[in-house]
């Protein structure tokens, strides 16, 4: 991590916490997340990880704690956060495309209406981006033409027309046939090639000893060890991280 010692964080998270009720999901987290990161958050159901990730934008509202991106406190009620949300791509379990439009229209409609692009150029752009993910074919397709790994593949195409500076992945392979898995796998790796910034929950473990530049493991509301892929799988230090892995490894 000396690299990151003179950068200045893309999202910075400062005592996190999320209650639901009586129940602390998140408990005082703080990470830095730089520019290039491929971040893995793995660990048990219930952990708290996919409550994380959606506290990154927010969709989840913080019990506690500050979330700055791009030196912006998206916390302070004050910032519009609708704004800085066009800067952060999600990509859910669910894939979430409106039925009633094409693929082309759930490409573009947002980069024309929140970034007010003109159709040529808003379509263009799609267009490329479908032919970079094999599915140049279906962009007059509707979603329910397509099977779920395509949608997945839209989906993060989707998130992409916005040109964000960081993608948020939740689970977003878990919802897929087993055999539809690889071609969003592949989408991913060449995204995280290109050194976008990633901040990924997943249970695929090969994926992210293969893909990330560091994974966390959260049990119980906390961050419990982070580290490098290699040393993260090969030489675990916290006792529930060992339990963890020989479950799932």
């Amino acid at each position: 991590m000396s690299g990151n010692l003179n950068r200045e964080p893309l999202i910075q998270v400062q005592n996190l916490g999320k209650s639901f009720g009586d129940i602390h999901v998140l408990k005082g987290i703080n990470v830095n997340i730089y520019k290039g990161d491929v971040v893995f958050v793995v660990g048990p159901s219930g952990s708290g990880k996919s409550t994380f990730l959606r506290c990154l934008n927010l969709l989840e509202e913080p019990t506690q704690g500050q979330i700055y991106f791009e030196g912006t406190d998206i916390t302070d009620p004050k910032t519009d956060i609708d704004k800085h949300r066009q800067k952060m791509g999600m990509v859910f379990q669910q894939f979430n495309l409106f039925p009633h439009m094409d693929i082309m229209k759930n490409l573009t409609i947002a980069p024309i209406k929140l970034q007010g692009k003109g159709q040529k150029e808003a379509e263009d752009e799609a267009m490329e981006l479908l032919e970079r993910v094999g599915l140049a074919d279906r962009a007059h397709a509707y979603p329910s033409q397509l099977s779920g790994g395509q949608k997945q593949r839209i989906a993060i195409v989707r998130a992409l027309c916005m040109k964000p500076d960081v993608m948020l992945f939740d689970e977003p392979t878990s919802a897929l046939d087993p055999e539809m898995v690889g071609e969003v796998l592949s989408v991913m790796r060449d995204l995280a090639r290109e050194k976008m910034t990633m901040v990924v929950v997943t249970h695929e473990m090969g994926f992210a000893r293969e893909v990330a530049t560091r994974v966390m493991f959260m049990d119980e509301g906390h961050f419990m060890e982070e580290a490098a892929p290699e040393e993260f799988f090969s030489n675990p230090k916290n006792e529930r991280l060992k339990s963890f892995l020989s479950k799932v490894l």
